[in-house]
C-alpha cells in the first residue's frame, strides 16, 4: 500500500488499483491554513484492513507539516481524533474532545 498526497486529498493506491482510499481536506475559503476533513473513503473491497485509519494518520502526519489547523466534519475522522488524543493538537482549542 502505498500514500500521496493529491492536491487536497491524500490517496491510497497500489500496483493494481489507482484509488483504494482517500481522504479529502480542502482548505477553507478566506483562511490560510485551515483544512476540513470531509470524508476518508475506503473502496468496500478493501473495508476492515486499517487502511482508513492509516489514511487519517498520514493526514495528521501532513497537516503537522503543514502547520494546518482542522475542522472535523467526516464522522470516521472524529472518531480517529477521539481515539487518539494526540491528534487533537491540530484542532482549534475549542474544538477539542474532553
Amino acid at each position: 500500500m502505498q500514500y500521496r498526497v493529491d492536491g487536497q486529498r491524500i490517496v491510497a493506491f497500489d500496483d493494481h488499483e489507482p484509488l483504494i482510499g482517500e481522504i479529502s481536506f480542502p482548505k477553507i475559503p478566506d483562511t490560510e491554513k485551515r483544512v476540513v476533513v470531509e470524508r476518508v473513503f475506503v473502496q468496500p473491497a478493501y473495508r476492515g484492513q486499517g487502511i482508513a485509519a492509516e489514511l487519517v494518520r498520514q493526514f495528521v502526519d501532513y497537516a503537522n507539516k503543514e502547520h494546518y489547523t482542522v475542522k472535523l466534519m467526516c464522522p470516521y475522522a472524529v472518531a480517529q481524533f477521539k481515539l487518539h488524543p494526540e491528534y487533537q493538537q491540530l484542532l482549534p482549542v475549542a474544538d477539542r474532545f474532553n
